[in-house]
């Protein structure tokens, strides 16, 4: 008997870390999903679709070192002095921190106009880190920051 609980119990254990694991891997997804949708936004300029993934006391820390609040990012893409023209992700990697927060860490290469710092388009291989939080049911990006790979980025 001793031997039946044991087993059922190490089962149920097995269940529900298959279970847990599943969780993580969908929330990791959703986490992903709202990062391909804020790209796919940055490319398309669709400053309403950023408004929605873009928390509203989100930092923004560029790899130029410009930092900009959710209003001056997105003012500065509305009015055309900053245009993406396109975001490839070299490799990212997502980290659930709790059930309502998570982290994305990796590279992307961009290529970018940012009137505010330079005139010409700019190609940037950039290593990065995002946080996401859930609110009000949904996962929105609450801080960025970047860092020009000097290995793979040209001189500015």
């Amino acid at each position: 008997m001793k031997k039946l609980c044991m087993l059922i119990g190490l089962g149920i254990g097995a269940v529900l870390a298959v279970h847990s694991a599943w969780a993580a891997g969908d929330e990791k997804n959703e986490v992903m999903a709202a990062e391909q949708a804020r790209v796919a936004a940055l490319d398309a300029s669709d400053v309403n679709a950023l408004d929605r993934i873009m928390a509203d006391d989100v930092t923004y820390v560029h790899a130029s070192g410009k930092v900009d609040t959710k209003s001056s990012y997105l003012g500065a893409i509305r009015s055309g002095q900053l245009r993406y023209i396109s975001w490839t992700p070299k490799d990212l990697h997502v980290r659930l921190l709790g059930p309502d927060s998570a982290v994305i860490n990796g590279e992307y290469a961009v290529r970018v106009t940012d009137a505010r710092v330079q005139p010409t388009p700019i190609d940037i291989s950039i290593f990065i880190l995002t946080v996401y939080a859930r609110r009000e049911g949904r996962w929105q990006q609450v801080a960025w920051q970047s860092t020009r790979d000097v290995a793979a980025s040209p001189a500015h």
